[in-house]
């Protein structure tokens, strides 16, 4: 961790709200493009990515920098907030993408929206998976801690997430 970044945490728990308003300006996006990875609803991943920054704020004063980033920290309070959420409500609907394709994307484009695709329509703990690992880098430890599941489970998951993109993308 940065000392800027120790100095900014030290201000926020000392009562400093202007200075956790840069901390959630710098992580929003990212906050809410995972939970929207997750939720598969623009206003339900926003809503998450809100929850996430309140109980981090709420909670800072445990936030221990040597155990992982404070990026880290936080996509693991918003992973747990959309699992959670998810858990509470098994009856998340698919939403249909409604992409406009522009006739000027390039064929790597077309092939990184094949497999953004795919991955969205995984199921949320594949794509969970899917997520944290290949997207954010996190561990199979890290993920496992952030689900609140066994590493196996973890292992099993991506294995099977891996063989349904496989087979999608084929």
């Amino acid at each position: 961790m940065s000392n800027d970044e120790t100095e900014l945490i030290a201000r926020i728990v000392n009562g400093d709200t202007e200075a956790y308003r840069t901390v959630v300006d710098h992580y929003t996006a990212t906050l809410y493009r995972h939970c929207f990875y997750i939720m598969r609803d623009e206003d339900t991943a926003e809503d998450m990515a809100q929850e996430a920054f309140i109980q981090a704020y709420r909670h800072l004063s445990k936030y221990d920098p040597e155990k992982g980033s404070l990026k880290s920290w936080l996509l693991t309070i918003a992973t747990r907030r959309c699992l959670s959420e998810l858990r509470r409500n098994r009856a998340v609907r698919l939403m249909d993408d409604d992409i406009v394709i522009s006739p000027l994307r390039t064929e790597q484009y077309a092939k990184e929206q094949e497999v953004h695709d795919a991955v969205l329509r995984l199921k949320p703990k594949y794509r969970t998976v899917v997520t944290l690992h290949y997207w954010h880098g996190y561990s199979y430890a890290e993920i496992a801690a952030a689900m609140e599941v066994p590493i196996g489970s973890v292992r099993g998951w991506l294995y099977r997430a891996k063989q349904q993109l496989k087979e999608a993308l084929l």
